[in-house]
């Protein structure tokens, strides 16, 4: 490890990319741990449409939010009110993707921080809705109960 006065130095670089030397092993267990946790909408969008199976994407934000439009298959579990009563019948091998309105909302991080503590593998989708509704990623509306 560096010491304070090399640490100083990296930062105070002249070149704001090579300040800082890049490391292999850091780099790739950064990305590797940054993918581990998120995803964006294309890669859910494939999973989906390829009917990949244990990928189960979930909707973070309210249910009226929900009832007005989401990603086809979603299921609602609004982050303020998610706990342990309401992930009883989930699939504990699946692989959740949460998602809330877009990057300036933190629903899906919340409602991901909730599923992983209470033992579930999650990723965020990075963009949220926002953003899957901007790559033109098909919608639904309603309630899945509204057949």
């Amino acid at each position: 490890m560096p010491d304070r006065h090399e640490l100083f130095g990296f930062l105070t670089a002249e070149s704001k990319v090579n300040g800082v030397p890049a490391a292999n092993e850091l780099s790739t267990a950064y990305f590797l741990a940054k993918l581990s946790s998120e995803c964006d909408p294309s890669d859910v969008e494939h999973d989906l449409s390829h009917k990949v199976p244990g990928v189960v994407v979930v909707d973070t934000r309210s249910a009226e939010s929900y009832r007005e439009a989401h990603i086809p298959g979603a299921l609602n579990l609004p982050h303020r009110d998610l706990g342990p009563e309401h992930v009883t019948g989930l699939d504990r091998e699946a692989v959740y993707v949460t998602y809330g309105f877009g990057p300036d909302c933190n629903a899906g991080t919340k409602g991901a921080a909730k599923l992983a503590v209470l033992g579930f593998k999650v990723k965020e989708m990075i963009g949220g809705f926002e953003y899957w509704k901007r790559d033109g990623f098909p919608v639904e509306t309603g309630n899945p109960s509204d057949g």
